[in-house]
């Protein structure tokens, strides 16, 4: 392609120049490679995904792992009586590391069903102190971040469908249909007997439609 805006820049500048018309050869041939540049920037530039257009995503997969409660932990989506947001992460994990130990399947906790093994990697991918609260905030944040873990920057930059965006979300919140495949409204960890999906495909769709880059 560059070669090609090169002989066209060159056969217009030498139409020009036959004529005596330096000044336009020359402005003729600034404006085209120009426009190439400008072409070739906007075609390699990367978008952001904007955190701030999550808003819906989030609150379905809250609705469907807690019921939008932010003290939530698995087997107790009402909970009132521990108060995660008032702890620590450490000693979230601590809890959770207890909590397995007197018998249950699952560590999830909070509005998004965080797993130990799940927060101990956002710490370190964060570089989150782990004496900061697990509070509203950092749930959300921390929930945004598993979000562009599951591909949310190819989606917005057209490298992933919304259904393969949406499939990917399932492999990371078991309440989430699998989208795509067989039995597409089952959770993708249907077969574990823990868990099954809470929503249905099209509102796992309509919810990721107001994603978009910064």
């Amino acid at each position: 392609m560059i070669r090609k805006l090169k002989r066209k820049i060159l056969r217009i500048a030498k139409r020009l120049l036959k004529n005596r018309n330096v000044a336009l050869a020359l402005f003729v041939s600034i404006l085209l490679l120009g426009t190439f540049i400008y072409t070739e920037y906007m075609q390699n530039k990367r978008f952001v995904a904007d955190p701030a257009t999550y808003t819906q995503l989030l609150h379905l997969i809250a609705k469907a792992e807690s019921k939008g409660n932010y003290n939530a932990y698995f087997g107790n989506s009402g909970n009132k009586s521990v108060k995660f947001t008032d702890m620590s992460i450490a000693d979230v994990l601590k809890w959770q590391s207890n909590y397995v130990k007197q018998g249950s399947p699952s560590s999830a906790v909070g509005r998004y069903q965080i797993l130990d093994t799940t927060l101990k990697g956002l710490v370190k991918e964060m570089k989150v102190d782990t004496r900061q609260r697990f509070d509203q905030a950092m749930q959300d944040k921390m929930a945004s971040a598993l979000i562009a873990r599951r591909g949310v920057e190819a989606y917005v930059n057209g490298e992933l469908t919304r259904e393969g965006f949406a499939a990917n979300l399932a492999k990371e919140w078991a309440s989430l249909p699998r989208i795509t495949g067989k039995n597409a409204e089952d959770s993708f960890y249907a077969s574990d007997g823990l868990n099954k999906a809470l929503v249905d495909v099209d509102e796992v769709l309509r919810a990721i439609a107001p994603i978009t880059h910064k």
